[in-house]
């Protein structure tokens, strides 16, 4: 494979070029790419006449960028052609516009996999498209589902913003503002190696989103969104709130990993609008963007790539890195690539990656494919020279104070877990204290108490060990200790493999008190004779054996917690009256009756 690239400035020279390409590549397959950066609508038409007129077979794709990619750099030309040449005879190109106007995903879905069907040794696809245009999330899916696992799709969003509409062509003078372009590589002999690159790092506590609609992210942590970087990174809310927020994006994390999220504005009330859509309850970190620890990221993945050797490598990187950087200096970026290969590419809005057979819509991307036909070729398989100063056994300044920052975070939270563990949990026998029992069975009557049937029954089982006080008086408290500990572990074992969220608590001394979501009284009553039973059969080194008696009551509808707690007790009253180490069922309270 070869990449030649030229720009567009005038027909005469950029025929002659286009010419050479086409006596380079003779019958062979091609793929163009034409991005333009701010080029006349008159310097696109001429360039796509000119491809058509001299190389009227090969299929290109174009779309608005940016910035493009030229000589391993992102240049400010504003309108870049790149001609990849195949050089395997099995080895096809082929593209095809989908267009999205109407929001039909069914209809795109036959028609993707209607095509996608016909390609055989199907290797990989380019995608680009107009994410703000098109149902993303439903986009993604279609083609997680739609293309065959191992095929390799990467790609990013055409750039528009308020002066201008993102756009796509190809071939034949299709045009689209709502849809897809994609490029299908495939032939036996094509591989096919990608990464992604972030290099934003975690920064503090994790946030919740406890109020979000669409783009908008109203609330985190129940705040106005806006007060995470009021509060803590001094950043004012004007008119520079997406540059200064740039640095700052979230990470959200999805499935195994981590993608970016930038605010875009922000309005008078604190709520944030961001990049794209995050779902309320989902889990945020805010992240700093450092540039040696990102070039640091940027110059693993190279490597990465450089092991693979390949011929070209196909570059999206996010237009928010290219203003992070400042413009042209996004170059920095770029030259470890190209120092492995010709690369070609777009400064994007948004990225796109099929990882672990998931596809994910990116923010502060930089995606980057490698692609070479046949077996590694020696001259290509180069170590990536690392950049002027850098050495890596140092570390910025800024990051050893955010590697302070988070550790000492990391710390606080933990600590902070386990005090908070340590108010609900009772010392001796770690089941919830009474406190924290008593507020399960609270919320969860108060919730159910209407239909406390079927699945929303919840009944109670009260234990009380028999003849404990003998036990203390007997044998002492250390073994008083042990017996409440072992029996505890007995019942929470029992209660961890109902596996229905059921609860188990210490009531008090002897008492213990087990709540149980979706149980019948009846069938408490079983479990409870289970557990009765496994006590009975437990061996201590001084008092020998133990025994337990059992009270059970399921809420009634309309039933106040209190007097079900009340039902439970009077029932265990009545196991001891019949002779202990027994269970007994509740009677139903005549007086609960529902308003």
């Amino acid at each position: 494979m070869k990449c030649l690239q030229t720009v567009y400035r005038d027909g005469n020279a950029f025929r002659k070029t286009v010419s050479e390409w086409k006596e380079q590549s003779g019958s062979r397959p091609v793929l163009l790419h034409v991005f333009t950066d701010g080029a006349a609508e008159e310097d696109i038409r001429k360039a796509e006449a000119i491809i058509a007129e001299i190389m009227p077979d090969a299929p290109y794709v174009g779309s608005s960028a940016s910035g493009c990619i030229y000589g391993g750099k992102v240049t400010t030309e504003k309108l870049v052609i790149s001609c990849t040449l195949f050089e395997k005879e099995d080895s096809y190109t082929r593209s095809k516009l989908f267009s999205l106007e109407d929001g039909d995903m069914d209809a795109f879905r036959a028609s993707l996999r209607e095509y996608v069907s016909g390609l055989k040794d199907l290797k990989a696809i380019e995608v680009i498209t107009t994410i703000d245009t098109i149902p993303i999330r439903e986009f993604c899916q279609v083609l997680e589902e739609e293309i065959p696992q191992g095929v390799h799709v990467w790609g990013g969003g055409a750039f528009g913003d308020n002066t201008f509409k993102a756009f796509l062509f190809r071939n034949g003078g299709e045009y689209t503002e709502a849809g897809v372009v994609m490029s299908f590589m495939g032939g036996a002999d094509l591989h096919v190696q990608y990464t992604y690159v972030s290099g934003w790092k975690r920064l503090g506590y994790p946030l919740k989103v406890t109020k979000a609609e669409g783009y908008v992210v109203h609330e985190l942590d129940g705040k106005p969104a806006y007060q995470i970087y009021e509060h803590y990174l001094r950043i004012p809310n004007d008119d520079h709130i997406f540059y200064n927020a740039l640095e700052f994006p979230f990470a959200v994390q999805y499935k195994n990993r981590r993608l970016l999220r930038h605010a875009m504005s922000c309005d008078e009330n604190g709520a944030l609008t961001m990049s794209t859509r995050i779902p309320e309850g989902s889990i945020l970190h805010v992240t700093y963007g450092d540039p040696e620890t990102i070039m640091q990221d940027v110059m693993q993945s190279a490597q990465m790539i450089s092991d693979f050797a390949p011929d070209v490598i196909s570059v999206f990187d996010c237009f928010g890195r290219k203003t992070f950087w400042g413009g042209t200096e996004a170059t920095r970026e770029i030259v470890p690539l190209h120092q492995i290969a010709p690369t070609y590419g777009l400064c994007t809005a948004g990225e796109l990656i099929r990882w672990e057979d998931s596809m994910d819509h990116h923010n502060l991307t930089l995606i980057i494919a490698g692609m070479r036909e046949g077996e590694p070729k020696a001259h290509r398989s180069v170590l990536v020279k690392k950049e002027a100063g850098n050495n890596e056994s140092t570390m910025s300044m800024i990051n050893r104070l955010v590697n302070f920052i988070n550790t000492a975070t990391s710390e606080v939270i933990e600590a902070n877990a386990t005090l908070s563990l340590m108010a609900i949990t009772d010392q001796l026998t770690k089941l919830y204290n009474r406190g924290e029992i008593q507020r399960l069975i609270t919320e969860r009557v108060e919730e159910m108490k209407k239909q406390p049937d079927g699945e929303n029954a919840t009944s109670l089982v009260m234990i009380d060990l028999d003849d404990f006080k003998h036990i203390n008086d007997t044998y002492g408290h250390q073994e008083g200790d042990q017996v409440l500990m072992r029996i505890s572990n007995l019942i929470h074992e029992a209660i961890r493999k109902l596996g229905n969220n059921a609860a188990d608590g210490r009531w008090g001394g002897e008492e213990f008190m087990l709540m149980l979501p979706g149980m019948t009284q009846e069938a408490a009553a079983a479990f409870a004779e289970e557990v009765r039973l496994q006590i009975e059969k437990l061996k201590f080194d001084k008092c020998g054996t133990v025994s337990a008696s059992f009270g059970v009551a399921q809420a009634l509808p309309c039933e106040e917690p209190d007097p079900l707690v009340v039902r439970a007790d009077t029932a265990l009253y009545q196991a001891k009256a019949a002779g202990k180490n027994t269970v007994r069922q509740a009677e139903e309270n005549n007086d609960c009756k529902c308003e």
